[in-house]
């Protein structure tokens, strides 16, 4: 099962706020419009497969058998001028083994602009996995494994560090597993 849980600690607005007025008590600051749009943000939460030899990605419909070592990626597009406070990624993996010690989480790869496409991705994957190797337990810093669930993030389970998703970049989180 390829499915991925969501959780944000904070209200994500969805539409443009557009208000009538001033800035801090100046009407000349906007001129003779008055008039000033504050705009949503536009995030995209994705999860790719990888082949861990080759770095070859994965589409939907690939037969591969049993053994086979796949690199898993989930990333949260932020193309937001604001951050996204105290994200949760939850993923259970049904068929697939998980690869002790093999969790990376990086969020400093530039935001895709209009979505990320496959050579994105593939920048995105590259950059996360060789990002420093988070532990496996619940513990001090942002990732844990526990059971058949990778686990990102302090709103999903107390231990864990709290993750934001920093505005203009990506948030990414790779780990490997074996298909059973």
């Amino acid at each position: 099962m390829l499915g991925v849980f969501l959780a944000l600690g904070s209200v994500a607005q969805a539409a443009d706020n557009i208000a009538i007025g001033d800035v801090a008590g100046v009407d000349a600051d906007l001129g003779d419009s008055n008039t000033f749009t504050l705009n949503a943000f536009v995030s995209e939460l994705q999860k790719r497969a990888f082949l861990t030899v080759g770095n070859t990605a994965l589409t939907s419909g690939d037969t591969l058998p049993a053994g086979t070592s796949v690199d898993f990626l989930i990333y949260l597009n932020n193309e937001g001028d604001l951050s996204i406070d105290d994200v949760g990624i939850v993923d259970t993996l049904l068929g697939f083994t998980y690869v002790p010690g093999s969790l990376h989480v990086l969020n400093t790869t530039a935001a895709c602009v209009g979505g990320c496409g496959p050579a994105q991705e593939l920048t995105i994957y590259n950059d996360a996995r060789v990002a420093g190797v988070k532990t496996d337990a619940i513990n001090d810093d942002e990732a844990s494994f526990a059971g058949t669930t990778v686990e990102v993030g302090d709103n999903v389970t107390v231990g864990n560090t709290q993750q934001d998703a920093a505005a203009n970049l990506v948030l990414a989180l790779v780990f490997t597993a074996t298909i059973d």
